[in-house]
């Protein structure tokens, strides 16, 4: 990935602020982002955030095209792996946490 399409860190924590400190696909708790994480995560997973409309298609490096997300279901999200040429076009409807869940009072 070139220089220019990366998040900076204050935008991987706003979105998994936004998320509630979960991943944004499988929910599954997220303590730190990238490696630190895996001395928590349910899995001994690291983290990592993902643009929901890749940059090649349009998508910027804003807060609301970040989710943070397990290693494993980033690699599920670019169709195992194939972040070159994979033909998946996400949206927010794709990442049930992308907003945290609200508790009904």
């Amino acid at each position: 990935m070139a220089r220019g399409e990366r998040f900076s860190r204050g935008t991987k924590l706003m979105a998994l602020s936004r998320q509630g400190w979960k991943c944004a696909l499988c929910g599954t708790q997220i303590s730190l982002l990238g490696k630190g994480g895996r001395v928590t995560h349910k899995f001994g997973e690291g983290s990592q955030a993902h643009h929901v409309r890749h940059v090649k298609l349009g998508g910027s490096n804003m807060v609301e095209n970040c989710v943070v997300i397990c290693d494993s279901c980033h690699y599920s999200v670019h169709e195992g792996g194939n972040y070159r040429w994979g033909k998946v076009i996400g949206g927010r409807s794709d990442f049930p946490f992308y907003r945290r869940s609200r508790r009904k009072r």
